[in-house]
C-alpha cells in the first residue's frame, strides 16, 4: 500500500507534490490467519517494481486526469469526451518540462494534447483509430477564418429556420428504436441531412460535431462503466427496476421534441462560435491528425518528437468503440456490423474484441507472476490473461517505438490507471515503468493522482492492497 510521507513537498508548476513511499510486505502482517496468500505474493512483485522509483502524491492532478470538468473548458467542452483529461494537466508538463519541440498523442481521442500544443504555440502530431475522435479532434484544432465565422453564423440562422418536414428519415442502426424517442429520432436525422448539404467541408464537420455532441442528452441512454445504460432503468435499495419506456420517456422529454432536438443544438452551436470568436486562443500551429495504428505511428511522420503525452486505453477492458456505439452508427461511421467488427479490432488490445488473433511476442515477467496469481473461475472471461498479455505487449511495442523517434532529452508522459482481476491486481503504472527501463527510459517521476474504485466484493477482498488500484501520470524521460 501508498502512504503519504510528509517531509518534503514541492511544487510542479501551479501543483503541490510531495513524497511517496511503498510499505514492505512485513507491514501488512500478511500472514496472519485468515489472509491470501495471493496477497504476498503480489507484494513480491510490487516491492520489487517499486524499488528505487520516484512517486509523489500527485493529488493536486486528480480534477485534471478525466474529463469531469471540460465541459467549462473552451474548445473541450464541443464534445463530450468522457475518457478525455484537461487541458490544464497538459499545460503544466509543458511549462514544467520546458518543452519546445515537437509533440505527440498516439491516443488523440478528442485532441486535448494537441490543443494544449497549439496553445503554446508548439507543432504537435496526433493518432487515432477512431473515426469520431479523429473528427472532433481535427474540429477542435482547426483554424478558422473571418469568413469561416461568417459562413458560421449564417448556417446557424439557416438552421434556426428549419421546421419540422414530413419526410421520414431512416438509419440502419437497429437499436435506434430502443435507444431514441421515436420523435426525438425523426428530428435528429432530419438535422443531420441538413448538415450533411452543408457545401463547406469545415463548416460542415464543426456542424456534425455538435449535433454527435447532443445525441447522448436527446437519447435514452448514458455513457457509464464499459458501454451505454439505458436511463429508464433506476438503482434503488432493493435493486434495479426498469420504468416503462414510454412513460420514462414522456416525464423526461417535452412535447414538442422538434423545438428540443433544435434547441440543444442551436445552444451547442452557439457555445462553438462563441469560443472561436473568444478563446480560440493562438491558431498559428494546425497539428497533423492522423487515423490509424499507434504502433505504427513511424509511418505516418518521422520528425523528432520531444514530448509524448497521452493517455492509453486502461487494461480494463472496457471496449471505447461499444462506449461510442450509438455515435459511430447514427453518425454513419460504419454501416454494417462486419465493419463495426474491424473496427473493434484496430484497438489497443486493452479488451476481448481487440484480441484479433495477434501474436504475443514481448513477454514481461512481472506480468506473468501476476496472471499465474488470477483464479480461473473468478475470471468472466477466459480470454483475459490474454488480454493483459497483449496489452503489455502493445504497451512495448509502442514504448519502443517511441524511443526511437523521442529527442535526447525528450519525455513520455502517460495517465494510466490500474486495475483488478480475480483480487489480482494488475499495477499499469509500475509495469509500464518497469518495460520503460528495459527500453532505456530513465522514470523521472511517477504522480499518483486518485484512487480507484472496484466492484464491491473485489473493494472488500483488495482491502490490504487498495494503495496500488489508482490512477497515475508516470513521467518517463530519455
Amino acid at each position: 500500500m501508498i502512504k503519504p510521507e510528509i517531509e518534503y513537498k514541492t511544487s510542479f508548476g501551479e501543483f503541490e507534490v510531495s513524497s511517496l513511499v511503498a510499505e514492505s510486505a512485513v507491514n501488512y502482517s500478511l500472514f496472519e490467519i485468515g489472509v491470501k496468500h495471493t496477497y504476498a505474493e503480489q507484494l513480491k512483485v510490487f516491492n520489487k517494481l517499486n524499488s528505487g522509483l520516484n512517486l509523489s502524491n500527485g493529488k493536486s492532478f486528480a480534477n485534471q486526469v478525466h474529463f469531469q470538468n471540460a465541459y467549462q473548458i473552451p474548445v473541450q467542452r464541443w464534445f463530450p469526451y468522457r475518457e478525455g483529461f484537461s487541458v490544464k494537466l497538459v499545460n503544466t508538463f509543458i511549462k514544467e518540462l520546458g518543452i519546445s519541440g515537437n509533440i505527440f498523442d498516439p491516443f488523440s481521442g478528442s485532441g486535448t494534447t494537441l490543443l494544449a500544443s497549439r496553445l503554446n504555440n508548439l507543432n504537435a502530431f496526433g493518432l487515432d483509430v477512431n473515426p469520431i475522435s479523429i473528427l472532433v479532434a481535427r474540429v477542435e484544432n482547426e483554424q478558422y477564418s473571418l469568413e469561416n465565422i461568417k459562413q458560421i453564423e449564417y448556417e446557424i440562422k439557416q438552421l434556426n429556420a428549419i421546421t419540422k418536414s414530413s419526410i421520414i428519415y431512416k438509419t440502419i442502426f437497429n437499436l435506434a428504436d430502443k435507444i431514441f424517442n421515436q420523435e426525438i429520432l425523426k428530428y435528429l436525422l432530419q438535422f443531420k441531412e441538413y448538415i450533411k448539404s452543408v457545401k463547406n467541408d469545415k463548416i460542415k464537420n464543426l456542424f456534425l460535431v455538435a449535433w454527435l455532441s447532443i445525441i447522448e442528452e436527446a437519447s435514452n441512454i448514458k455513457k457509464e462503466g464499459n458501454g451505454i445504460k439505458y436511463k429508464n432503468r433506476k438503482r434503488t435499495a432493493t435493486g434495479y427496476i426498469t420504468i416503462e419506456k414510454e412513460i420514462w420517456e414522456r416525464e423526461n422529454f417535452p412535447e414538442d421534441k422538434f423545438e428540443f432536438v433544435k434547441h440543444k443544438l442551436l445552444n451547442k452551436l452557439e457555445t462553438i462560435l462563441s469560443d472561436i470568436n473568444f478563446n480560440y486562443g493562438d491558431s498559428g500551429k494546425k497539428p497533423n491528425i492522423y487515423k490509424g495504428s499507434c504502433l505504427e505511428f513511424y509511418k505516418f511522420f518521422p520528425e523528432e518528437i520531444e514530448l509524448s503525452f497521452f493517455s492509453p486505453p486502461y487494461c480494463n477492458c472496457f471496449d471505447y468503440f461499444e462506449i461510442h456505439k450509438v455515435e459511430l452508427w447514427l453518425g454513419d461511421f460504419v454501416s454494417d456490423k462486419d465493419q463495426y467488427r474491424r473496427l473493434r479490432n484496430t484497438g489497443f488490445r486493452s479488451n476481448t474484441n481487440a484480441l484479433n488473433n495477434k501474436p504475443i511476442i514481448y513477454k514481461n515477467n512481472n506480468v506473468e507472476k501476476l496472471i499465474k496469481l488470477f483464479e480461473p473461475e473468478k475470471l468472466w472471461n477466459k480470454k483475459i490473461p490474454n488480454v493483459v498479455r497483449g496489452y503489455f505487449d502493445d504497451m512495448h511495442t509502442l514504448l519502443n517505438q517511441l524511443y526511437q523517434q523521442t529527442t535526447k532529452p525528450g519525455f513520455i508522459g502517460i495517465v494510466v490507471g490500474n486495475s483488478a482481476y480475480s483480487t489480482v491486481i494488475i499495477p499499469t503504472d509500475i509495469l509500464i515503468v518497469d518495460i520503460a527501463k528495459e527500453i532505456g527510459f530513465k522514470t523521472k517521476n511517477v504522480f499518483v493522482t486518485r484512487y480507484l474504485t472496484t466492484s464491491s466484493q473485489q473493494k472488500c477482498e483488495l482491502e490490504y492492497l487498495k494503495g496500488y488500484l489508482r490512477e497515475s501520470i508516470v513521467l518517463l524521460e530519455k
